[in-house]
């Protein structure tokens, strides 16, 4: 896998540890990443870092994450002109959609913003813990005013996860359901839309990834490879 070293534009908290990145690449990428691509970004001497894009135009690419270990630790610390590396898109580019329903919790929401810059029609849900959270990031990307936001703290929208509304969907019997975030609510959200016949429904799937090359085989779900196959698979993967 060939890394392309990039300098950090911004870095910016939008609420608490969670984080925007804005780097730009140094040189030109063999490949434009296409939602719902990643990266593994390389943070120099700590660790890799499966990132989905939130954006990526004109060799800036915008990825959005929390901090909860070391390698996200030290990255939030990079300021404007320090050096990173992202590798060139991993995965396979899931764009044969239109008007999907994006059903996404807490950082899951990156490729959400990536699809936004290729789809003129997108509904969904977004479930955060804090409103606040949900509020900050609506007003850097007005786009997400096109999905419903539940918040546990009651705080903004509907209050509770996003798995406690799912039955007011409205949602079409051949609508393409696209969901991301943490996997107990993967998995719970998977399971509703098999009880109740909706679908199809995909999963987008980069948590797992460790290495990006397929070789550790850490990103096996469902017999395939989350880095050369998916990211996105379908539902039945995750039982």
């Amino acid at each position: 896998m060939s890394y392309v070293p990039a300098r950090v534009v911004s870095n910016e908290s939008v609420y608490g540890s969670y984080y925007v990145l804005v780097a730009r690449a140094l040189r030109k990428l063999r490949r434009i990443p296409l939602p719902p691509q990643f990266s593994m970004v390389w943070v120099p001497g700590v660790d890799l870092l499966p990132l989905s894009y939130a954006r990526y135009e004109d060799g800036l690419a915008t990825f959005f994450y929390k901090v909860v270990g070391e390698g996200t630790k030290s990255l939030s610390l990079k300021r404007p002109g320090d050096f990173i590396a992202m590798s060139e898109p991993v995965g396979k580019g899931f764009l044969e959609v239109k008007s999907p329903v994006f059903l996404a919790g807490g950082t899951g929401i990156a490729p959400v913003l990536h699809y936004s810059m290729y789809l003129e029609e997108f509904s969904g849900m977004w479930g955060v813990k804090r409103g606040e959270l949900a509020e900050a990031l609506i007003e850097r990307f007005p786009e997400l005013k096109r999905l419903a936001v539940a918040s546990e703290d009651c705080t903004f929208g509907l209050c509770g996860r996003l798995t406690d509304h799912l039955d007011k969907l409205s949602l079409e019997r051949d609508a393409i359901v696209l969901v991301s975030g943490p996997a107990e609510m993967i998995k719970r959200v998977c399971g509703w839309l098999k009880s109740c016949g909706r679908g199809p429904g995909f999963v987008i799937a980069e948590a797992m990834v460790k290495c990006g090359l397929g070789a550790c085989g850490s990103c096996v779900v469902g017999g395939l490879l989350l880095c050369r196959d998916g990211p996105v698979v379908g539902c039945e993967a995750f039982g």
